[in-house]
């Protein structure tokens, strides 16, 4: 018994002195079940140091405390890697938090997620599971899982790999229960439009994206965003090349590189999110926008030589023609004057627009008009909607009829042609923050146009399959003995093997 007595008077001398080192300078303070903001400082007078919690638990209550150590782990894990501590947090933003994580504790059911990651996931806006099931429903649908990883990890910041795959990992297979049973092949292909939003440099697409789009009732729940990639123009390869910065430098040396990489990030970016749900995708900018207005303003500026351009042609109609998730089925012509552009890009101060000038502002503008606005003059460039049928007309809202334009002309892209257009009048300045019927008043226009052309894909898609089938009505394959030729005799039945009746017939009954 007497050898026992030493042993217990070790820890006991250990547990007193326990205090003293946690808050040792040399070794970071450790809470297993204290708050995670928790000061990490050493404190100079040792006698005003309180034990830890796990020290303070009593004898009935160690077991539970030891359980709740256990379970917050992964979070101490993290705490650990980022190096000890975080900064005290005020009482005040504590209770202002509180609120908000407790009408989310059903995120604490999903593997992957203590109480640090549940603040993360609060943070970004994901007040439960309902929200992070939309957001795979919309980003990561039959795409690999290491995406929505990848998004956890970069975009949310859960540092462990292994808590960002349990996350992914539950929410896919709630969403799979949810769709079991239903045809996902044909969700968001038969129902889902494309938008690309177009205009001038600095003329507000961030803005219209973020504050109208993201932020209003008309358009929450309908669209999902797509904003140029412009970051992968940034950060190029494992050397880390950004080619905008270096096409704005030079532009004569790299803007065929950059027009090429253009497009091959537009066509990844598209294939990203192919297979979102929301009935709306609204792209900032296409590959039509890259044709129409800035490889034609660096070729007229002699910074694309003929040579270069005769390459991008070459291959630019075959790809957009294999490629159909790159065509709209409408664009948003976002209109404001070059002068206007240009205040507001010397407000924004992006670096690598410096040397961008006022004239070739107004080179982008005049583009852009002559491609996505109808000239006064009536000439060839595009079809007003006042010639459209009378059927189609009148399915216009009465705030958009003298907005929308559909897009017809010599210079057009066949693919594009008769795609409808909205232009919306961005020349003033509106604090969005203040004047927020002006924002509704955009998300409604927004709204309106795609019904519009929900309505016009839906009519046509009617009008083809009843067409299809008046057109097989009409077609009668020839019965056995071949077929009569008005003045002449029998013709053989082997030379009716030599082509497709049907076919023929189709071609020649749609002329």
């Amino acid at each position: 018994m007497h050898k026992l007595l030493p042993r217990a008077a070790s820890v006991l001398y250990a547990a007193a002195a326990a205090p003293l080192l946690l808050s040792s300078p040399r070794m970071p303070a450790l809470c297993l079940a204290g708050s995670p903001f928790a000061t990490s400082r050493p404190v100079a007078n040792p006698s005003r140091i309180r034990s830890p919690p796990w020290l303070r638990c009593g004898g009935g209550r160690r077991g539970l405390c030891s359980a709740e150590a256990a379970r917050r782990g992964g979070d101490a894990e993290e705490e650990k890697e980022k190096g000890g501590g975080g900064r005290a947090v005020p009482e005040r933003r504590q209770r202002g938090r509180s609120d908000a994580l407790g009408e989310s504790g059903e995120l604490l059911a999903i593997p992957g997620v203590g109480p640090r990651n549940l603040r993360k996931l609060v943070d970004k806006g994901f007040d439960g599971v309902a929200q992070l099931k939309q957001l795979y429903r919309d980003k990561f649908f039959g795409k690999s899982n290491e995406k929505m990883v990848e998004f956890l990890q970069n975009s949310v910041g859960i540092i462990h790999k292994n808590h960002a795959e349990s996350i992914t990992l539950f929410i896919k297979e709630s969403v799979d229960e949810e769709l079991k049973g239903t045809d996902t092949s044909k969700l968001p292909k038969n129902r889902r439009l494309t938008f690309c939003v177009e205009g001038n440099i600095s003329v507000g697409k961030t803005t219209f994206l973020q504050r109208i789009a993201n932020e209003t009732i008309e358009l929450r729940d309908l669209v999902e965003i797509v904003p140029e990639p412009i970051a992968k123009w940034q950060d190029v390869g494992p050397e880390h090349f950004n080619i905008l910065d270096a096409f704005y430098a030079e532009p004569e040396r790299y803007a065929y590189t950059f027009q090429n990489y253009v497009f091959v990030t537009r066509v990844m970016q598209e294939k990203e999110s192919a297979c979102g749900m929301k009935p709306l995708r609204l792209m900032e900018r296409s590959v039509f926008s890259d044709r129409m207005v800035f490889v034609r303003a660096v070729h007229e500026a002699n910074w694309m030589n003929e040579m270069e351009i005769s390459i991008y042609d070459s291959w630019f109609d075959p790809v957009v023609s294999s490629l159909p998730g790159l065509i709209p089925d409408g664009f948003i012509y976002l209109r404001a004057s070059p002068d206007t552009c240009h205040k507001r890009m010397m407000v924004r101060k992006r670096s690598e627009e410096g040397g961008v000038t006022l004239d070739y502002l107004r080179g982008l503008h005049e583009k852009h008009e002559s491609w996505l606005l109808p000239s006064k003059g009536g000439a060839s460039g595009v079809l007003s909607v006042s010639q459209l049928p009378v059927h189609l007309e009148g399915s216009l809202p009465a705030d958009i009829r003298d907005r929308v334009f559909y897009l017809e002309g010599d210079h057009m892209h066949s693919s594009i042609q008769k795609v409808p257009a909205l232009v919306l009048d961005c020349e003033h300045d509106i604090d969005f923050n203040k004047d927020i019927e002006a924002k509704r008043q955009y998300a409604r226009q927004v709204a309106e146009f795609f019904e519009f052309v929900k309505k016009k894909k839906e009519s046509s898609t009617a009008e083809t399959i009843d067409g299809d089938k008046s057109i097989n009505k009409q077609i009668m394959l020839p019965q056995s003995g071949g077929l009569w030729v008005p003045g002449s005799s029998r013709l053989p039945e082997s030379a009716l093997k030599s082509f497709d009746f049907r076919r023929t017939m189709s071609s020649f009954l749609s002329t």
